[in-house]
């Protein structure tokens, strides 16, 4: 679909990347630039929007909107979301890019129209650094891009939003929200506590050599990295993740309290050495498309929908054959299979599918819908006005 309106709210280090790659990708979307007024003048002057506006400019941009990008901290994107809800139109995708998902996901519910898609998001991408002078085009190439549908996400909306990621060049997975947060608290969450930690550790040492600065070398600055992250952005991470956090914590106290007396009496062998080797592998391991099983995880979810749209017909239709029973009825209805038939034939060509396959499936529903009704004692010869 060419000539989309993205509409991105939030124009900071992930807001601005997604606008430059959307830009360098030259997909022909219109692409907004929503944000603060006092950081419009650094978001013009990049030039990465087609239009840019405050929030305020929210009503004008919204429903004009086919995709909608929450590039806000976690804290603020409920309030966002909120604001623009009684904006958007049937059709459009609305999509976060926050560290944690179960928090928003269950809020968006209830904020965002019938008809409206939100799906969770998460870039695996960042920097230290924030703001849309620190914006990178090529900040999600080859990097997994996380996506969190809900159980009832139609497949079309997932596969657009899928599409629109790979013009980031980004590697599009899918996952449940919980599990997300289970996962982003172990690696992602602690290493931001551990690093902050080792830091005031070495702050306090710091205090009585002074030698900090001169003395720490590339291990220490590179595990320290995580600790110039900004708090403001970090504050709404922890309070939307504190269960998973709080077991990751203690977790990682477990491990550290073994490691504190095994490393010197030599039972730590073993536990380095498979450490070292998992993590030389996560180094060299990364995959280069994630394309065909995500597209697998759409087809599993459109299965899914299938089986469940058959169970409620063959409810309906095992009541059918409870009513032809009472009525004394019979089951076969060759006039009403023939219209069936031609009605689903026409569905098909209406949605560019095979005329073939659908009369196949068919045929074996009404196989079954038939020989389920005849349990049920129906009679067997036609009666033109009896239906399934």
């Amino acid at each position: 679909m060419e000539n989309r309106k993205i509409t991105i709210v939030g124009c900071g280090l992930i807001g601005g990347s997604i606008a430059l790659a959307l830009r360098q990708s030259q997909s022909g979307d219109t692409i907004v630039c929503i944000d603060l007024p006092e950081r419009l003048p650094a978001i013009r002057a990049t030039g990465v929007a087609d239009e840019i506006g405050t929030p305020d400019d929210l009503e004008k941009h919204a429903p004009e909107s086919s995709i909608v990008f929450l590039a806000v901290p976690v804290q603020t994107a409920v309030d966002v979301l909120a604001r623009l809800g009684p904006f958007l139109r049937e059709g459009t995708i609305v999509t976060d890019v926050g560290s944690t998902k179960k928090f928003i996901m269950a809020q968006a519910q209830s904020l965002v129209p019938t008809g409206v898609h939100f799906i969770g998001g998460h870039p695996m991408a960042g920097s230290e650094s924030s703001g849309i002078e620190a914006a990178d085009p090529l900040l999600f190439s080859d990097r997994v891009y996380v996506l969190c549908p809900y159980p009832d996400t139609p497949p079309e909306a997932l596969l657009s939003l899928m599409d629109l990621l790979e013009k980031l060049l980004a590697l599009p997975v899918t996952i449940e929200a919980e599990e997300h947060d289970r996962i982003m608290a172990v690696i992602s969450h602690l290493p931001q506590l551990i690093a902050v930690a080792l830091m005031h550790a070495a702050q306090l040492e710091d205090a009585g050599h002074g030698m900090l600065d001169k003395l720490a070398g590339r291990g220490f600055l590179d595990m320290t990295r995580l600790a110039a992250s900004d708090y403001g952005i970090w504050k709404g991470i922890l309070e939307t993740n504190r269960d998973a956090i709080e077991e990751a914590l203690k977790r990682f106290d477990e491990s550290l309290a073994w490691l504190r007396e095994a490393v010197f009496d030599g039972r730590a062998t073993l536990t380095w050495e498979e450490a070292g080797k998992r993590r030389r592998k996560i180094g060299s391991d990364i995959p280069i498309r994630l394309r065909k099983p995500e597209l697998r995880t759409v087809i599993d979810r459109c299965d899914k929908q299938i089986v469940a749209a058959l169970g409620h017909r063959m409810q309906a239709v095992r009541k059918i054959g409870k009513l032809k029973t009472n009525q004394a009825a019979p089951v076969h209805d060759p006039d009403r299979e023939r219209r069936m038939m031609v009605q689903r034939a026409e569905w098909a060509r209406a949605l560019g599918l095979s005329q073939s396959l659908v009369e196949d499936l068919f045929s074996v529903i009404l196989k079954h819908s038939t020989a389920m009704q005849a349990e049920n004692g129906g009679r067997t010869e036609a009666n033109p006005t009896d239906s399934k």
